[in-house]
């Protein structure tokens, strides 16, 4: 079997806290060459009877109807090193491919400026691999140009006829990884990259169905089978999403990307202990993922272990110093541990990183009070909190305190009642607070 010894460029991203590698489709979109209108117009004089866009597939699908098998190529111009050269260098390709299909019994077309499109009765992937490799010898021959060329074949698992030039097209960006003058058959990681785009287009359903044909061609496409986790773990459907993880596990007990992502579907499912274990194994195979190591550590302080949730997330803010979710997540640690000095300083950074930090503006007031701090830096402070988020319950019970210290009634009472309605019991301090205004007012 032929296949591509390079490897593509892969990057770790992360979704609503799921881990997932994906290919780097930012560098490929800015290679793709289109020719010139003027230029492509020129060259259809060359050929006048030449089919193009759907009428040409329309046109082989029906010649190919009883076809037991066929290849499929989509190819497409490299970068020019000329545009003055732009015609002639697109003259000789269109010429080398009709003598190529002549002597192949193929039969060629235009699917788009700058992209042509052939297929080969009676040959399959490999066969048109040794015919795209030769072509792409005899065009930088000529020209000292090339070509990128994508490959498919009928049969392939259930894809209908007419769907084959797509694959061919999506084998073409496939091989666009790889450089100029590549050419890269129709696989897993072919439909690998589809998904990754549609995922990236808001297209879950779409991935999902990509990742699965993928995963028809390749079951051991670990990479592939933490992708689906995440579309299903966004999707919220934690089932499929779990069995989508385990199965990249069993492929590789070493996948940190998946372990991750199980623990974290216990997690969103309401079982703790088992995404600590999930969480804590994948820190013990690579202690540099940021999202890991906060994770781990927020759930460490969420499951009152100050001490080693503070660990966790030194680390998480070693690897990421300007997230500043970590630093307020370290303040309530600290405060936990009744260090409040490194709880200030904490939050401090956390504000620092994020001004619209709301949580850390709000505990920074309490601790300021809590130190003796000038009421009113206290106060400027939690009212900084409320004002970014006013429906929180907590922020306006803090608020409230404060003002109550400093005997502003009314003030601390509109904002108790408004912790009340935002779900933070406060009915007590209410009841309390109009007493005193009664009896004050009598």
């Amino acid at each position: 079997m032929v296949k591509q010894r390079r490897r593509l460029v892969q990057k770790r991203d992360s979704t609503q806290h799921f881990l997932f590698s994906k290919t780097d489709t930012k560098s490929f979109k800015t290679k793709r060459t289109k020719a010139r209108e003027s230029a492509w117009k020129a060259l259809k004089k060359l050929f006048p009877d030449v089919l193009s866009g759907k009428r040409f597939i329309d046109h082989c699908v029906n010649r190919l109807e009883a076809a037991g098998k066929f290849g499929a190529m989509a190819i497409k111009m490299d970068n020019l090193t000329s545009k003055t050269e732009e015609s002639n260098t697109y003259k000789k390709i269109l010429q080398a491919l009709d003598a190529v299909c002549q002597k192949e019994n193929g039969l060629w077309g235009i699917l788009e400026p700058g992209m042509l499109g052939c297929f080969f009765p009676n040959k399959d992937e490999f066969d048109c691999y040794k015919l795209a490799r030769s072509f792409q010898k005899l065009i930088k021959n000529q020209s000292k140009e090339t070509v990128t060329i994508g490959i498919a074949a009928f049969p392939t698992l259930k894809y209908e006829k007419h769907h084959i030039l797509e694959n061919a097209c999506q084998a073409l960006e496939h091989a666009a990884f790889f450089g100029p003058n590549s050419a890269q058959i129709f696989d897993a990681v072919s439909l690998n990259i589809s998904g990754d785009q549609l995922y990236e287009k808001g297209d879950i359903k779409g991935a999902i169905e990509e990742f699965n044909q993928a995963l028809l061609l390749d079951p051991s496409n670990t990479n592939v089978h933490n992708s689906m986790g995440v579309c299903y773990g966004v999707l919220e459907d934690y089932k499929n999403a779990k069995k989508a993880f385990k199965a990249a596990v069993d492929l590789d007990p070493n996948e940190y990307m998946a372990i991750y992502n199980l623990g974290l579907v216990y997690l969103l499912s309401g079982q703790p202990g088992k995404a600590l274990k999930l969480f804590l194994k994948a820190n013990s195979i690579t202690a540099d993922v940021f999202e890991i190591a906060f994770q781990t550590g927020k759930l460490y302080l969420e499951r009152g272990e100050p001490k080693n949730a503070q660990k966790l997330l030194v680390q998480a803010s070693q690897l990421k110093p300007t997230a500043s979710a970590v630093y307020r997540y370290m303040g309530e640690c600290y405060a936990t541990m009744n260090q409040v000095d490194a709880a200030i300083a904490a939050y401090k950074r956390a504000i620092k990183q994020n001004p619209g930090d709301a949580a850390s503006l709000s505990a920074l007031g309490c601790l300021f009070d809590e130190q003796g701090e000038n009421p009113e830096i206290a106060i400027m402070f939690c009212q900084e909190s409320v004002g970014l988020s006013p429906e929180n319950g907590l922020f306006r019970h803090r608020l409230g305190q404060l003002y109550l210290k400093q005997n502003h009634l009314e003030d601390a009472l509109k904002e108790f009642k408004k912790a009340n309605k935002f779900g933070h019991d406060a009915r007590d301090f209410i009841k309390k607070i109009e007493n005193q205004i009664r009896v004050k007012a009598s």
